[in-house]
């Protein structure tokens, strides 16, 4: 949308500098008011017309921008399609940039509504939160909250309504591998720059009857104090907030079956999505879903239908008031966030510098117990009923293994340094040789589980030995005791459901094992007959074909145990163009 910002800044340039001067809000004089700020596309068609395109979208904040001192805007990066994503930051004092926002001891709050192009409700109610932010009832809110955003995630899958961007990729399946340009403009630029407090992911889908459903971070890997806040602090807000309107709010996703028994229940939780991932990072990830509001919750517990025509306001007031609440908490309880975000962090240090501690491999979905639910029921009024079932939204840990004080990795690991760095990962390289005393894994099984996202997603059986390894220089040492430390040891441990094995780094050095001796006789054969050999011939190709499927392939990241003497620098940034960024 490059022609509308030319456009934006031609008519300004237009303007006298005193009619400039008049569109700028003074500091105590002439405050804005909400009727004076700019409607948005919604709005002005009156809800029914379909998601906001691109360019309508980025002129209503550009407009806001232009009026209110309180809001400022930076770019991002540019789409595939050329299409400008930028950083949005609503604060009270003029802050631009994140030191500032950090050392203020506000909350940061980040909003990345409409990572799905095709799911568009949370980009409309973003900007009906920030003009209330500017000038209505949240106003007060910027007195303990910075907030930051963009006006959506995916600006070319939201004009082709479409989940994925340009380049066919689900984006909130890329927090850990960072293929597309625009995470990985929010992970090297927002997270790791501005450290978010809360995370806000908007998305648009969850189960009727309630006008919003929610997640916290529930991956067992990450900080458990971080995990429980947003339960404990801020999802009874968002329900007290949509009851207040006659509506209902519950926990995302819907209604399953799990062994024969039916309830509620929970999506998968890999860090590659952008919830999972802050909790790993130490922030509180808060995953939103608006269902498609085709029934509501009134306050004496009846079921309304809304109207087909009205359904897309109701999504967006679901967003609004789970957005505002969310804002409100954050401004209520500031030290305690940031203390809480704080001490996470340093908790990540400490366990990584003690080693010891658990790092968790496997979990199962448990039931956290039997609630009301609205269920899907057919022979109900209104097709939903109000049920005790089970809540199957507790994931508890089945393996884990001790945590190591760090990661030796060798030379051929090096294509993934940059991405550790991108994030905010320290990586150090020998300049010595040294003999290090070491975990080392061997895979005895290495697994091709799915074709995803341009992937032949990994998975490995391995065994564990002590040993005292040779380190060259060159060699790579990646240390725990880090504040992204839960990230580090889920990246780095083959046994994780997400890890370097799984999006194919170490594809270069460990093969694929067969599926059996037969399949390695023939692969050998290239096509010949058993029959055609001699009896020798044939014991060789068969003690060969038995030794490959025998054999242990060395996983290359080891464990250290302890801390050692290792002769070490930390590894720079290297020059030239970002990774993953599109350039015209």
């Amino acid at each position: 949308m490059t022609h509308v910002t030319r456009r934006l800044r031609l008519t300004h340039a237009l303007l006298p500098v005193s009619a400039l001067l008049a569109l700028l809000p003074v500091p105590g004089v002439g405050a804005l008011s909400s009727q004076e700020l700019p409607q948005t596309w919604q709005e002005r068609q009156s809800f029914r017309a379909g998601p906001t395109p691109f360019e309508p979208l980025m002129e209503f904040w550009y407009e806001l921008d232009a009026m209110s001192e309180l809001v400022s805007m930076q770019p991002l990066t540019e789409t595939i399609m050329g299409r400008e994503m930028n950083l949005i930051v609503i604060a009270e004092d003029p802050i631009v940039n994140a030191q500032d926002a950090i050392r203020s001891g506000k909350t940061i709050v980040f909003v990345a509504p409409s990572v799905h192009g095709n799911e568009v409700s949370p980009k409309e109610a973003f900007q009906l939160v920030a003009r209330e932010l500017v000038a209505g009832d949240l106003r007060h809110v910027l007195e303990d909250v910075i907030v930051i955003g963009t006006p959506l995630t995916n600006p070319d899958g939201g004009e082709a309504d479409r989940r994925t961007n340009e380049a066919g990729y689900d984006m909130n399946r890329d927090y850990l591998k960072l293929e597309s340009q625009e995470i990985h403009a929010y992970v090297t630029q927002v997270m790791t720059e501005w450290t978010p407090d809360i995370h806000v992911d908007g998305h648009h889908g969850g189960s009727d009857p309630y006008v919003i459903t929610y997640q916290g971070t529930l991956n067992p890997a990450a900080d458990p104090q971080l995990r429980a806040y947003p339960y404990e602090q801020i999802f009874p807000r968002i329900r007290e907030a949509v009851a207040a309107e006659d509506y209902a709010a519950f926990d995302y996703s819907g209604a399953r079956t799990i062994d024969g028994q039916r309830g509620w229940g929970s999506t998968s939780v890999e860090p590659r999505k952008h919830h999972v991932y802050t909790g790993l990072t130490n922030s509180i990830g808060i995953l939103l879903e608006t269902p498609r509001n085709s029934r509501r919750v009134m306050r004496d517990g009846q079921l309304a239908e809304i109207p087909e025509e009205e359904r897309y306001y109701h999504q967006i007031r679901g967003g609004v008031l789970a957005l505002g609440a969310i804002l409100e908490v954050a401004a209520e309880r500031r030290d305690e966030i940031r203390g809480l975000t704080t001490a996470s962090r340093m908790r990540a240090i400490q366990a990584g510098h003690a080693g010891g501690g658990e790092v968790v491999l496997d979990y199962d979905l448990v039931n956290r117990g039997n609630e009301p639910v609205w269920m899907p029921d057919e022979d109900a009024p209104g097709g939903y009923a109000l049920q005790e079932v089970p809540v199957w939204l507790r994931y508890t840990p089945t393996r884990t293994t001790s945590r190591p004080v760090g990661y030796l990795l060798p030379p051929a690991m090096a294509s993934v340094v940059p991405l550790l760095m991108d994030h905010d990962i320290a990586v150090y390289r020998f300049r010595g040789t040294a003999e290090i005393d070491a975990e080392v894994y061997y895979a005895t099984g290495v697994r091709t589980d799915s074709y995803f996202q341009g992937h032949y997603l990994r998975s490995v059986e391995v065994e564990k030995e002590m040993e005292t390894v040779e380190v060259a220089e060159g060699w790579f040492w990646v240390p725990s005791a880090q504040s992204m430390g839960n990230l580090i040891t889920y990246l780095m441990e083959p046994e994780t459901d997400d890890n370097l094995i799984t999006w194919g780094w170490t594809d270069h050095v460990l093969e694929e094992t067969p599926e059996s001796v037969e399949e390695v006789i023939e692969a050998m054969l290239q096509g010949r007959s058993m029959s055609e050999l001699s009896e020798q011939q044939r014991e060789q190709i068969q003690e060969r074909a038995q030794r490959i499927m025998d054999r242990r392939q060395q996983v290359p990241m080891m464990r250290v145990m302890h801390h050692q003497s290792l002769p070490v620098i930390r590894v720079a940034p290297g020059a030239g163009a970002r990774q993953n960024v599109f350039w015209r």
